[in-house]
């Protein structure tokens, strides 16, 4: 049996990671020959995150207090020691203080780490989180296999100095296909309306102001919406923006939601516009529910999206070529419908769970049988 300790830090918001693991906790525990932990540093999920990542009770969830960067030497040990005794053979990290985490459990843990880097944002973030970034970089390289889910990504950690590195491309599980008009019941959303929407945080990277300027280049008699999801440090000057465009009427705030998969299912259109990127579940997600996709050519969505057939590609930071693809979308309703069904066709092919789950769970079993080899030596 090799038991696997996949660690997450809990930011109090579910994302990208946390989905990604939500989705894959089912098929992982379901792989002969492995058993799964999950351990949270700082609080733990809320319970119906549990429920779900729980796996009906076949992955357990386990909790290392967080308590600050000075406490770091502490939570080390304390992660030290509970891998002890849950006989850990790899740990599998998921963010930057889980990677801080693992590097400074090695001396104390005789387990091989396997570095899952789902992306950074570079020069689209801030000066902080860029100094965070580097030290990330720094990090990753000390473990036995750096992971990630996109070809871009794996250039990044490539050229930063990751010494064995495989590349997993993301997927999401095939949903049910959801009834949009009931969706939009639900959510108290325009029921005739074309919705636009963006998923995710609001931060410069992901292109919201983008979204929000080609949005006010559409005719202003059409009937649409757009849907903004998520919060973060651009949430005041996004407001302020779709005011000063003056199409804050017609734009949707949305906060904080637990969930994306109702606001995918009650739209029209997936709008991807970043400005840097890796491989977006966003994306992915609304290509599994048949959702027209227009994304920028940023990071692997041009190596997902065949332009025309599965999506549309626009120019990175070009509101103009994003509204053209909108209004085009906008007019044609034909063509969202061909769009989202080649989107479905596509991920049911080439972005399945079961498969990442399979491949992941082999990376690991590979990482293992070096430990042993590495004892009996």
């Amino acid at each position: 049996m090799i038991r696997i300790a996949h660690v997450k830090s809990n930011y109090g918001q579910v994302g990208g990671i946390e989905s990604m693991l939500e989705g894959l906790m089912p098929y992982l525990a379901a792989q002969d020959g492995t058993e799964v932990v999950i351990y949270f540093l700082s609080h733990a999920p809320d319970p119906a995150l549990q429920a779900r990542l729980s796996a009906n009770g076949k992955v357990r969830l386990r909790l290392i207090p967080w308590r600050g960067l000075k406490a770091a030497p502490w939570v080390a040990r304390r992660m030290a020691k509970a891998m002890a005794e849950d006989g850990i053979d790899v740990m599998h990290t998921h963010d930057m203080r889980a990677n801080l985490m693992a590097a400074m459990v090695r001396p104390f843990a005789p387990v091989r780490w396997i570095c899952h880097i789902h992306g950074w944002l570079g020069a689209t973030h801030s000066p902080l989180y860029r100094t965070f970034e580097a030290l990330d970089r720094s990090l990753m390289r000390r473990a036995d296999l750096v992971l990630t889910g996109s070809q871009a990504t794996l250039d990044e950690v490539q050229a930063a100095g990751a010494r064995t590195t495989q590349m997993l491309p993301n997927a999401v599980p095939l949903p049910d296909l959801a009834d949009r008009g009931a969706a939009r019941a639900e959510l108290g959303l325009d029921p005739g309306a074309v919705i636009f929407t963006v998923l995710g945080r609001l931060h410069h990277g992901k292109g919201q102001d983008l979204f929000l300027r080609a949005l006010a280049s559409l005719p202003p008699s059409g009937q649409w919406r757009g849907i903004i999801t998520g919060t973060g440090p651009e949430e005041a000057s996004l407001r302020a923006l779709a005011d000063a465009l003056g199409i804050a009427a017609r734009v949707q705030f949305t906060g904080f939601v637990t969930a994306t998969a109702p606001w995918i299912a009650a739209s029209d259109v997936i709008a991807v516009p970043s400005r840097k990127e890796s491989l977006p579940l966003t994306c992915l997600e609304g290509m599994a529910m048949a959702r027209a996709v227009v994304a920028a050519r940023a990071g692997d969505l041009p190596r997902v999206i065949r332009h025309g057939e599965t999506g549309l590609l626009v120019p990175i930071d070009d509101d103009v070529a994003l509204g053209a693809a909108f209004a085009r979308l906008l007019q044609d309703a034909a063509l969202r419908q061909s769009i989202g069904q080649n989107a479905r066709a596509h991920i049911q092919a080439e972005h399945t769970v079961p498969i990442l789950a399979a491949r992941m769970a082999g990376a690991a079993r590979d990482q293992a049988l070096l430990r042993v080899r590495r004892v009996r030596s």
